[in-house]
């Protein structure tokens, strides 16, 4: 429960400033891939996000900086996931 709970968190936050990158009959309950349909700087953001303690996916291959992921399984809690979705909203000004 505790893995769908943060899932549906990200997607919701995915929804609102994004896109999701999947077909939502087959979205996975550990980590949701993110459509970049912002064209913003993944790598950059990643940078950022790494001054403040956090990473994520930046995609790879043809999909490197259209799309990035963010995990919501492991160690994590929905705290954790709420706290890294609002500092990507910090940095990005959404």
């Amino acid at each position: 429960q505790r893995h769908l709970d943060m899932a549906e968190h990200v997607r919701s936050w995915t929804k609102k400033h994004f896109a999701l990158y999947s077909d939502e009959n087959y979205l996975s309950p550990t980590v949701t891939n993110v459509h970049n349909t912002r064209d913003i700087d993944v790598a950059g953001l990643n940078a950022e996000l790494a001054k403040r303690g956090a990473m994520i996916s930046n995609g790879y291959g043809e999909l490197k900086g259209k799309c990035f992921r963010i995990a919501h399984m492991g160690d994590l809690q929905l705290k954790d996931v709420q706290w890294l979705t609002a500092e990507i909203d910090e940095i990005l000004g959404l």
